[in-house]
């Protein structure tokens, strides 16, 4: 018997598939935010990669973006297996990461102008989403 019978059956002593199941949606949404973000480095990368081979950068500075990519990359399938702890630890990438877009906004013109907005965005519903797997686990598979 279900003691809260606000709560669905299978809340309280169903099998733990079920549960899972419940809570899948904000993990899934917080992975694709994880991965935009690793997709938006990528592509930044790749556009460092021509510059450099222009000789107008220096490859050093291909060594940042490369490691955003593996961090986004591997808490977006982190989170996507279910990983709350990923979720909290890609919940502080976005939230750097927009901090971050958001100071250099200030200082650039033009295209940069427009690059960094496009990142915030991509931080902005990253953040929202791992933070919603988040309060998921913490709140019980009754709320989703």
């Amino acid at each position: 018997m279900n003691p809260n019978p606000y709560q669905p059956p299978g809340a309280y002593g169903g099998s733990a598939a079920a549960a899972a199941t419940m809570n899948r949606g904000p993990f899934v949404l917080a992975a694709v935010g994880a991965w935009f973000a690793g997709a938006y480095w990528a592509a930044i990368t790749l556009l460092l990669t021509a510059g450099v081979a222009a000789g107008s950068l220096s490859s050093t500075q291909l060594v940042l973006p490369c490691i955003l990519i593996f961090l986004y990359a591997f808490r977006g399938y982190q989170i996507f297996n279910g990983d709350p702890a990923a979720a909290r630890r890609v919940l502080w990438l976005h939230g750097v990461g927009s901090i971050a877009a958001i100071l250099q906004m200030r200082s650039g013109v033009g295209i940069m102008v427009v690059l960094q907005g496009i990142k915030v965005l991509i931080h902005i519903f990253g953040g929202i989403t791992a933070y919603l797997a988040q309060r998921g686990i913490a709140m019980g598979p009754s709320r989703y």
